[in-house]
């Protein structure tokens, strides 16, 4: 072969080969974002919920969603469209700031202009007191996936995170693999119920093997009144944001996620005053629209005393976050807690 049909042969190979990856990036379409996409089975692949999550968020089969952080990702959707009237996608990702989850609520508003529900959970990353907001955590964040330029995406066709979906997609799609994944977003990433042991729970807990007891202080600190009107909660602002765009006839549930009480605030201390500050505020905040209600979780109650309940200080069983389910449906009403596992606030 001379020289000119070799290189008329590996232009040629190398264009069609161009022309099939490309075709095959579109048709699979990894993270279901890309226009005019053939409307294939869309399962959650990457491994990276912020870039599997908008596919779920702008999914017209869904009609409500729960957001936040790790804390609440075992709250099963299936379970809650039993409970409440709506078809529920679960959109918290792990270690979530609250920056991540309200620009993940945009995208859930922009395609659903009149949610039935929206269940937001409330840890830490709406509570830190704090001089600016933190945005992003060590995961990558794709902000071209959260706009409304789906043209914008095609210019990520050949990044190294792209392929790797791809091959999980063709081999899911081809049965080879199972997504991790539900539809609806919801992934039980606890390790297998047979594996679990109390003596390396209560080490993950109180550092030993051994429930162990806080002291509380006496009274709280002093001149901590005067200190809690000048702390800020840069988080609060996107919090007001969201629920500004949401229709008064949305079914609005805020509540604040079931912390093993060991890790909950001591009384009468600042970090007590900080928590209890938040939760005003916030409950403040909620009363200024229709149809709000906020639960707090993050007592003593029958969930969070029981170490049997836990897997460390943030993650309940999944037994537990089958039990709350109706209980965060029977809150939603205004209900108090058949056993004090929460109270709604006011």
């Amino acid at each position: 072969m001379g020289w000119n049909s070799y290189l008329k042969w590996f232009g040629c190979s190398f264009v069609g080969f161009l022309i099939s990856f490309v075709a095959a990036i579109w048709i699979l379409d990894p993270f279901g974002n890309l226009p005019f996409s053939p409307p294939i089975n869309h399962w959650p692949i990457a491994t990276n919920q912020r870039y599997s999550y908008p596919a779920i968020a702008r999914d017209p089969a869904f009609d409500s969603a729960i957001l936040g952080t790790s804390t609440v990702h075992l709250l099963k959707p299936k379970t809650f469209n039993e409970v409440m009237d709506g078809r529920f996608a679960n959109l918290s990702m792990s270690s979530a700031t609250a920056y991540e989850q309200a620009r993940l609520f945009e995208v859930f508003v922009r395609h659903h202009r009149q949610p039935n529900n929206l269940i937001l959970g409330l840890d830490i990353v709406w509570c830190e007191v704090a001089e600016k907001l933190t945005k992003y955590t060590f995961r990558p964040f794709p902000e071209w996936m959260y706009d409304d330029d789906p043209w914008n995406d095609v210019l990520h066709f050949f990044e190294v995170r792209t392929i790797k979906t791809l091959v999980r997609k063709s081999g899911t799609l081809l049965g080879l693999r199972k997504s991790k994944f539900d539809k609806d977003g919801y992934y039980p990433f606890l390790p297998p119920t047979s594996e679990y042991d109390l003596k390396k729970v209560r080490k993950n807990i109180y550092g030993r093997a051994e429930p162990r007891h806080r002291k509380v202080p006496i009274s709280p600190p002093p001149g901590i009144q005067e200190k809690r009107a000048s702390w800020t909660y840069p988080s609060h602002p996107l919090l007001e944001g969201m629920l500004k765009n949401l229709p008064a006839e949305t079914k609005k549930i805020l509540f604040f996620a079931p912390y093993h009480r060991y890790h909950q605030p001591v009384p009468n201390t600042e970090q007590a005053a900080r928590w209890n500050e938040c939760k005003q505020r916030i409950t403040k905040m909620a009363s200024r629209y229709p149809n709000t209600v906020v639960l707090d979780f993050m007592i003593p109650s029958p969930i969070t005393m029981r170490d049997e309940n836990y897997w460390d200080v943030l993650h309940y069983t999944v037994d537990i976050a089958d039990k709350l389910v109706p209980l965060i449906a029977r809150g939603a009403s205004g209900k108090p807690a058949p056993r004090g596992e929460y109270t709604v606030l006011k």
